[in-house]
């Protein structure tokens, strides 16, 4: 498996990829691959961590990592997580996560935040938010927002509320 960034020629395959990856999923709004499409064109997107894992020439699995912000600190957030059907319980979600860990570090980040299972990402690391001193926006219950300091020595986040990019709640993602 092969973890780098997204091509711009490669960006009609990974909508594809998201929208049939969340077409059954949980908590799906069924909008996950028209807020990829949009979130491209925003401040938010940083194509260095727009991430794909390849597998035998193909796109297995796609991580997009955005910038947020709680209070006035920069931080990161793990906007979406997709894996092709057919590549699940392959690991692929975790190298995706784990490869944008080690990017976001290395790019100065020290905290990154997800809105997603609080049964799989602590496997990676990931704690409840709250203990942090960060709550979600409102409409997210706090039990599946989690984070991880990516950089031990960074200062404790003030406390506050994870702002996510508006086209969230423009596009009615929660």
């Amino acid at each position: 498996m092969i973890i780098r960034e997204e091509k711009k020629r490669e960006f009609y395959t990974v909508t594809a990829l998201v929208r049939e990856a969340y077409i059954n999923a949980d908590r799906s709004t069924g909008r996950e691959y028209k807020l990829v499409e949009l979130l491209r064109e925003s401040d938010a997107y940083i194509p260095k961590l727009s991430l794909v894992a390849v597998i035998d020439n193909a796109i297995a699995g796609y991580g997009m990592f955005l910038r947020g912000k709680v209070g006035n600190q920069d931080v990161l957030i793990l906007g979406l997580l997709a894996v092709a059907q057919s590549m699940r319980g392959h690991g692929v979600g975790g190298a995706l996560v784990l490869a944008g860990q080690r990017l976001a570090r290395k790019m100065g980040y020290s905290y990154l935040f997800v809105y997603g299972s609080n049964v799989y990402y602590p496997r990676l690391g990931y704690d409840f938010a709250y203990n942090f001193g960060v709550e979600p926006p409102e409409g997210l219950d706090r039990e599946h927002l989690m984070g991880i300091k990516l950089d031990a020595q960074a200062a404790p986040l003030e406390t506050g509320t994870l702002e996510y990019p508006v086209l969230f709640k423009t596009l009615e993602m929660f």
